[in-house]
């Protein structure tokens, strides 16, 4: 952000100190200097530029200033934003901090933001019993993670050092251990590990199986920090939503990869809402009971949206309209990003995050088309249809409020080369549509097998060989092996993930799992062969699975989930990179 868009922003006082109940004006004990410090790359090697962003000396400048620069979330990797009281510079030479240390914790990405205003709030508000022997704070934007740091005066007072550390995870109500370093502006102090071989560690980090042990491996030390954040994070395999819409204060997720249910706090404001749709990175979309909302369910971050991009428009009558599907083509904190919606009301809805006026679109009748799923591939939107579940690319366009619209409905001309029988398409229960090896997959689900189960068919869709009278021909080829990637189906999302070796835990590759789109009856016996999974709420709403027969027929493996009671089925969540 440059010099003129910070002054700028910071200019913008929408008076945001009153609407958290904070006196308008109410001067601080300390003035306060914000620093970001930037990653720039110079001619032989990356150094940081060191920039003044604002000062400040009262609530309500603060809060102008806090909710018009950028949030933790959205600076970029290498970024370090500093909050420190006058006349002190982020460095650890500056005389006030060079006898001092730092408490530091870390957290994934895309969680510190609440974080980071919990410990803004207290330090600035002069809370800490000890605020004297604090410096400021500094957050920090890594690749694979971010850290917050708490900067003192005197490493020395330990009487000191330990309330200040006790009163921080109190305000941020962090339950797990946070780590002192001493500052030291001489020569640095070797860590433990670095008479260590640094290969050793990059072994060790590509077999450690999950994300929070990835994350405590990160946290040992210095080096073993250093090893996590130069290996890449590796793909994010979907969790399970155990049910998308519950009361309970706990939402609860399934990780394949620990085989273990893990409990996340639910959102204030979002306890019953029921999710509908999901986007990597742990975003969430809701719209029942509306209004229409994106939040991260691990963050707590929600999307700014207008009033127009809250509600889907429903002419002539009176109930709202509900939402099937959604996806979304990009992260949701990009202006670009395009929202896609299967509703009750049309074939498809539109609306674009970065477009607050022209809000939500519905598909006009004569390019109307029943839609089973859809998906973005290569920045274009393809969809299967409900009836005979055709292929069709559906092109969008703008207007005159800027809002996307669908201009056309394609049809792209694709054999049948692969069917079983004349019969294919009625054999068909239900089909899914993704991305596949960089290639459009589709997988259908059959609903009769000579062992009279039902089982699963992924296909790929490939240009044919047909000449040049038949260019753009394009046929479905059956896929008959996954390899290294695991495929995970749902009415709410479907994801092909690659599996990389040592790191699936409890997936397997080669495999497909898949939720069942309605839910077992409430009265219901499960079969024998169900598994229980787990307890989803105080009311004992069980989840079941079990492995599909495949006794007879030449299919990939599968495993499907159920859910007991209804109406809404588990989901996948896509989770943030750890």
């Amino acid at each position: 952000m440059e010099e003129a868009e910070i002054s700028a922003a910071a200019d913008n006082d929408d008076s945001v100190g009153a609407a958290h109940g904070q006196a308008s004006g109410q001067t601080l004990e300390h003035g306060w200097a914000f620093w970001l410090v930037s990653p720039q790359v110079g001619a032989r090697r990356q150094v940081a530029s060191e920039r003044t962003v604002y000062t400040f000396s009262t609530v309500e400048e603060f809060w102008s200033l806090y909710n018009n620069i950028l949030h933790p979330s959205k600076l970029s990797v290498g970024a370090d934003l500093y909050c420190l009281k006058d006349k002190i510079e982020p460095k650890l030479g500056d005389p006030i901090c060079a006898n001092g240390g730092k408490w530091t914790i870390s957290c994934g990405k895309g969680k510190s933001d609440t974080l980071w205003v919990h410990t803004l709030l207290p330090l600035i508000g002069g809370r800490f019993e000890y605020g004297d022997e604090i410096c400021g704070a500094v957050l920090s934007v890594r690749r694979t993670q971010e850290m917050i740091a708490v900067w003192t005066k005197d490493s020395a007072n330990e009487p000191a050092q330990k309330i200040i550390s006790n009163q921080w995870k109190e305000f941020m109500d962090y339950k797990d251990s946070i780590e002192f370093i001493v500052h030291d502006s001489g020569a640095p102090v070797q860590c433990w590990s670095t008479k260590f071989p640094q290969d050793l560690f990059g072994i060790i980090y590509d077999r450690v199986p999950d994300p929070r042990s990835r994350v405590r491996f990160a946290a040992v030390c210095r080096s073993w920090f250093a090893t996590a954040s130069q290996h890449p994070a590796p793909p994010a395999l979907p969790w399970m939503l155990l049910l998308p819409r519950d009361g309970d204060k706990m939402k609860r997720l399934y990780c394949h990869e620990e085989n273990q249910i893990l409990r996340v706090p639910a959102l204030r404001g979002f306890k019953d809402h029921w999710f509908i749709g999901c986007h990597e990175g742990g975003w969430v979309a809701t719209y029942d009971p509306g209004p229409f909302k994106i939040v991260n369910l691990f963050s707590g971050f929600e999307v700014a949206l207008s009033e127009k991009q809250k509600w889907i428009p429903r002419s002539g009558r009176l109930c709202k309209t509900m939402i099937w599907n959604i996806i979304f083509s990009k992260p949701p904190t990009s202006s670009d990003c395009i929202l896609a919606a299967i509703t009750d009301v049309s074939p498809l809805a539109l609306c674009r995050v970065g477009c607050p006026d022209g809000g939500w679109t519905t598909q006009e009748r004569r390019y109307s088309v029943g839609l089973a799923d859809i998906t973005f591939w290569n920045g274009e939107l393809y969809g299967l249809t409900r009836e005979f579940f055709e292929l069709v690319k559906l092109e969008i366009g703008i207007n005159k409020d800027g809002a996307p619209v669908v201009t056309s409905v394609n049809r792209p001309v694709v054999t049948t080369e692969h069917q079983a029988r004349p019969a294919w398409y009625i054999d068909v229960d239900v089909s899914y549509i993704f991305e596949l090896n960089g290639k459009l997959g589709m997988a259908v689900k059959f609903p009769w097998s000579p062992n009279f189960r039902p089982y699963f068919k992924v296909f790929n869709l490939v240009h044919t060989n047909a000449g040049e009278r038949m260019a753009g021909t394009f046929k479905w080829e059956e896929v008959t092996s996954l390899g290294d990637f695991a495929l995970f189906l749902g009415p709410n999302c479907s994801r092909a993930v690659h599996v990389p070796e040592h790191r699936h835990g409890g997936v397997q590759r080669n495999r497909i799992y898949y939720i069942h789109r309605s839910c077992l009856g409430r009265n219901v016996v499960p079969e024998d062969d169900l598994v229980f999974l787990a307890i989803s709420n105080n009311d004992g709403d069980p989840v079941y699975f079990k492995e599909d027969d495949h006794d007879g027929v030449d299919m990939i493996r599968a495993v499907g989930y159920y859910a007991r009671r209804g109406p809404y089925p588990p989901m996948w969540l896509l989770p943030p990179y750890f």
